[in-house]
């Protein structure tokens, strides 16, 4: 499998790694959070830039910065992908160049807006890969999980056609086997597609968050402070989940 190395993370390599997500609406807001994700297990940042009520570019510096060590991934989430607010696509792919040229060692591209806006997100992928920035390429269901052999598609379009360097699917099961088509999905494109992030969400997707690595994936997301999608743990409880623990319930030897 490829390895895709940021800073001193080698995703596709050993265990999963994780990401918390922050989602301030102001920058001294955004500070805050990173002080309290610094006291906690995560490996890298995901920056929510739809929440943010300010200036993003102008906060950018100082919030990349602040979170050093950890790596952050700039995420514009757009409304119909769940995200905070609608975004004008010509602004968007804009706003991810930027966000590379100052710095920002990963930023999140989403394979519809990428679909439907070809030259704009190829002049965007050329312009961030230039700069040694890594690429997310996303897509996300809140209502469903679409069949196998959609999701394995979308795998492939992200590496083949945009070029993204992870490629990531969260959907929402609405059943067991839904889990199960996309582990499966994640299965067969890891070898193909990989390293690769692949996630169940709610409740019933849970356990894709603690064991995705034994399908291939390669990042999981977790909270400090307030949940950012359904089903999430908080980081603490999940890297003791990682790490082989049972969180909660700490088993005293009998003497």
């Amino acid at each position: 499998m490829r390895e895709v190395v940021v800073g001193k993370l080698a995703f596709g390599f050993g265990r999963m790694k994780i990401c918390v997500p922050v989602c301030a609406e102001t920058k001294e807001e955004a500070l805050r959070e990173l002080e309290a994700i610094h006291d906690s297990p995560a490996d890298l940042v995901e920056w929510r830039l739809d929440f943010m009520r300010e200036d993003i570019l102008s906060a950018a510096p100082e919030i990349l910065a602040a979170a050093a060590p950890l790596p952050v991934l700039c995420t514009f989430r757009t409304k119909r992908e769940g995200g905070a607010r609608e975004i004008d696509p010509a602004a968007y792919f804009a706003l991810c160049r930027t966000l590379g040229s100052l710095g920002a060692p990963m930023v999140d591209l989403e394979l519809e807006m990428c679909r439907e806006n070809e030259s704009a997100a190829r002049e965007t992928v050329a312009a961030l890969h230039g700069a040694a920035v890594k690429i997310v390429g996303s897509f996300h269901d809140f209502e469903k999980t679409p069949p196998r052999a959609e999701l394995l598609e979308r795998f492939r379009a992200m590496r083949e056609e945009m070029d993204a360097d992870l490629p990531k699917i969260a959907v929402m099961p609405q059943t067991q086997r839904d889990v199960m088509s996309l582990l499966s999905a994640m299965t067969e494109a890891s070898p193909l597609y990989g390293p690769l992030i692949g996630i169940s969400m709610g409740e019933l997707g849970k356990m894709t968050r603690v064991h995705g690595g034994m399908f291939g994936s390669v990042l999981t997301f977790a909270t400090v402070g307030k949940a950012s999608a359904p089903g999430q743990y908080s980081a603490e409880e999940l890297a003791e989940l990682l790490s082989g623990g049972t969180p909660h319930h700490h088993h005293h030897e009998l003497g």
